[in-house]
Parts: C-alpha cells; sequence; structure tokens
C-alpha cells in the first residue's frame, strides 16, 4: 500500500506539473501587456508559475532518484541554478511589470503615457537580462540532458529523446507556441518511462549508470 502510494504521489507530480505549465502556456498571452490592459491572468500566471518552478525541479529531482554515476549528479546539481534564474527571470519580472502596469491604470491619461515610455525601455533587454535569460534556459536545458543521459542505460532512448527536445523547446521560452508544445513533448517522454513495462524491475537496483545493461527501446 506505501509503495502504491509513493508510485501515485511520484506520477501526480511528473505527469502534473508539466500538464499545468502547458496549460499556463497555452494561457499565457503572447505578447506582455501595456499600459491600459488588464493584468490579473497575467499577474495571476506568474504567480502560480512560483510553484510551477519548484514543481519542474522535483520533477528533475524525481527523474533521477536513485540513479548513480556523474550525469545524474549534474542534473542534481543545477537544480539549484535552475529555480533561482528561471524564477527571477520570468516570475518575479513578470509580477513586478504586470504589479507596475496595474497601478499605472490608475493614473491620470498623460501620466499613463509616461509610465507606458518607460516600460518600453525597460523592456529593451540589457547585457545583464540577457546572461539571466541565456544563463536559466542553459541550467534547464542541461539538467534535463544529464538526467537523460544518467537513464540512457535504464529507459527506452525515444522517451529520452522527448524530454531533450521537450526541455530544449520549453527553454525558448513559456508562452505558446513554444511553451506547450515542449511541455507536451516533455510530458510524452515522462508518461512513456513511467509506464512502460518495467522488465527491469526484476534486476537489482540501479546505483551506477554502467552497473545494467541497456533494457532496450
Amino acid at each position: 500500500m506505501e509503495t502504491h502510494r509513493k508510485t501515485l504521489v511520484r506520477r501526480g507530480f511528473l505527469f502534473g506539473v508539466p500538464f499545468l505549465y502547458l496549460v499556463l502556456g497555452l494561457l499565457h498571452p503572447m505578447m506582455d501587456p501595456k499600459v491600459g490592459d488588464d493584468t490579473g491572468l497575467f499577474i495571476g500566471l506568474h504567480y502560480a508559475q512560483l510553484f510551477l518552478i519548484g514543481g519542474l525541479a522535483y520533477v528533475l529531482w524525481l527523474l533521477v532518484e536513485g540513479v548513480g554515476g556523474r550525469a545524474a549528479t549534474v542534473t542534481r546539481a543545477l537544480i539549484l541554478p535552475y529555480v533561482i534564474l528561471y524564477t527571477t527571470l520570468d516570475a518575479l519580472a513578470g509580477i513586478g511589470m504586470g504589479g507596475l502596469i496595474r497601478s499605472a491604470n490608475a493614473l491620470p491619461v498623460a501620466e499613463q503615457a509616461t509610465v507606458g515610455r518607460f516600460l518600453e525601455e525597460a523592456r529593451e533587454a540589457d547585457v545583464a537580462g540577457y546572461a539571466v535569460y541565456f544563463g536559466a534556459s542553459l541550467f534547464w536545458f542541461a539538467a534535463v540532458l544529464a538526467a537523460a543521459v544518467a537513464l540512457r542505460n535504464h529507459a527506452p532512448r525515444p522517451a529520452l529523446v522527448l524530454l531533450a527536445l521537450g526541455a530544449l523547446v520549453f527553454g525558448i521560452a513559456h508562452p505558446k507556441p513554444t511553451g506547450p508544445i515542449g511541455m507536451a513533448l516533455l510530458l510524452a517522454g515522462l508518461i512513456w518511462l513511467e509506464l512502460r513495462p518495467r522488465a527491469e524491475e526484476a534486476l537489482p537496483p540501479v546505483t551506477a549508470e554502467r552497473s545494467a545493461a541497456p533494457l532496450g527501446a
């Protein structure tokens, strides 16, 4: 009973977090809001991301749970940098921008135009902005790729390709179309990994990347 409950919780995170992120990407406006736009949905989605970013971090942890070797260690080491950079880049920046626009909407029209010009200038990325953007995407993709490498001897190769491809596409941007497509690919890979026939369960537990022969795709 305890093992069954643990499996349900594991799959709830592995399947639920990417699915919710997929839905978030579909709901997310393709363009950032401007002064005069309603920001309720935009702010709410970025508050949700605070939890979903942490959820994806736990998905990464579950992917290499019980797996030894250098690649699995790299995945675990990259989780914290990914969470810090992606939360800073997207969730907090989105909440801040949405809050500023909401406050600007309450100002007189002339002052709204001033704030609008300020926001347009603020949206122009500088070197630091590009560094955070590429750093967050790189840490995310590298963590998933390392997990796929760690699992290469214990999982179907097409499923691992789906994981890596989904991470790459999602890393471009989380709104539609790339965000939902990336999460759909990632989710498909996770479902394949979790629900495939478990012939390897009869083998001793895996403690290193080379301790078991490939099980086939």
